[in-house]
């Protein structure tokens, strides 16, 4: 396929201007250039516009919102535009030295993993100018800062790809971005029942509805929204019709001597046993069999049990987030002369919302390490 880019004198820059405006419509204040999070939602949205832009030949600021929501809905969608679309207008996608070349370094930025562990280096000090230099005059490489020298309060252990971690939050920047344009409700935005049989009753959006029109690429709405009634149990859905603004109360305030008008009582689980907690380990892993007989009657006379990440990152070719975790039990004195019981266990997906993650069990933590290779090998 061939792309003709249609006439206008900076594109992208028009994308990341329309994107950064949408971005903030959705914060409490301006997006901020130095917050990883803000940053990476912008510009999912800019690289989608951009896109659109090159393939439907329309200038970027007429590209519809209802167009870029339908690719926003998952990653998946975006990442499936960005590589049907940018390489035909030339953009080289696999050039990891596209100095030059804006939309390629934004959207490698976008779709490479990060080290949560690497050292806090924020942007404004003077840069490592990426080495060491030692009194031999020899020069080593500096390890690159964490979050690209930016800051990051959301999602901060979290080492996957922008485009996975945040194109939900760009989805809801363009919902907010129509909803300024058309009309409608936000989240958290109170309104009335006005049909139907919960009429008269109010409460607050807790979700919007949108009519996902595959034919065209297109989502229309908001079609309907999920509300959360003051006086009715759990949720309820509406037909956009059925509901109107409502005054008085603001989230998450109900009026008095309403169902909800109480804070909910907060409530832990119970505290599992040491033999519990084994089980449920046992049973997600693959190879639960590594943990011997004999080993589980110990864990199960245990008196408490510790766990711990030791290892959290991930790898963008070939796809792979991993953790590795280090389960510990306390075992009593007359039982064993080992003073714990330890199991470590490797999770791996390969995606961010991967909805069948692999659970892999060691006895000592070489033997972990050692799967986790083998495992995450290109040629595996």
């Amino acid at each position: 396929m061939r792309i003709r880019k249609a006439t206008s004198g900076d594109p992208w820059g028009d994308a990341v201007r329309r994107a950064t405006t949408a971005t903030a419509g959705a914060l409490p204040g301006a997006v901020n250039e130095h917050d990883w999070n803000d940053v990476a939602t912008r510009d999912i949205i800019a690289v989608v516009l951009y896109s659109l832009h090159l393939r439907e030949h329309q200038r970027v600021e007429r590209v519809p919102w209802k167009s870029v929501l339908w690719h926003l809905w998952d990653d998946g969608r975006v990442r499936a535009l960005a590589h049907e679309v940018l390489p035909a207008a030339g953009h080289d996608l696999t050039d990891a030295d596209a100095a030059d070349d804006l939309v390629v370094r934004r959207w490698r930025w976008l779709t490479r993993t990060w080290d949560p562990n690497a050292p806090i280096r924020p942007r404004g000090r003077e840069p490592w100018s990426a080495v060491l230099h030692h009194g031999s005059g020899e020069r080593a490489a500096m390890p690159e800062p964490r979050w690209d020298g930016m800051s990051r309060d959301n999602g901060m252990g979290v080492p996957d790809p922008a485009v996975e971690v945040r194109t939900r939050a760009s989805a809801c920047a363009v919902q907010t971005a129509i909803i300024a344009e058309r009309g409608g409700y936000a989240t958290y935005e109170r309104v009335r029942v006005i049909d139907g049989e919960f009429k008269g009753q109010r409460g607050y959006v807790m979700e919007l509805g949108w009519a996902d029109d595959d034919a065209t690429q297109t989502m229309e709405g908001p079609a309907g929204y999920v509300v959360d009634l003051d006086d009715t149990e759990g949720t309820q859905e509406f037909d956009a019709h059925q509901v109107k603004r409502s005054r008085g109360h603001r989230w998450p305030r109900r009026p008095a001597r309403s169902l909800k008008s109480e804070r909910p009582t907060l409530e832990f689980p119970p505290l599992q046993s040491c033999a519990e907690n084994l089980a449920k380990i046992l049973e997600r892993a693959s190879n639960s069999e590594v943990v011997e007989d004999d080993l589980r009657g110990l864990i199960a006379s245990a008196t408490e049990h510790v766990h711990s990440r030791i290892d959290w990152q991930a790898s963008a070719e070939p796809r792979f987030t991993w953790q590795v975790l280090q389960h510990q039990y306390r075992l009593p004195e007359r039982s064993s002369p080992k003073e714990h019981a330890v199991i470590w266990e490797i999770t791996l997906t390969r995606h961010l919302h991967d909805p069948e993650p692999t659970h892999l069990l060691a006895l000592s933590k070489e033997e972990a390490l050692q799967m986790l290779a083998r495992c995450t090998a290109p040629s595996h």
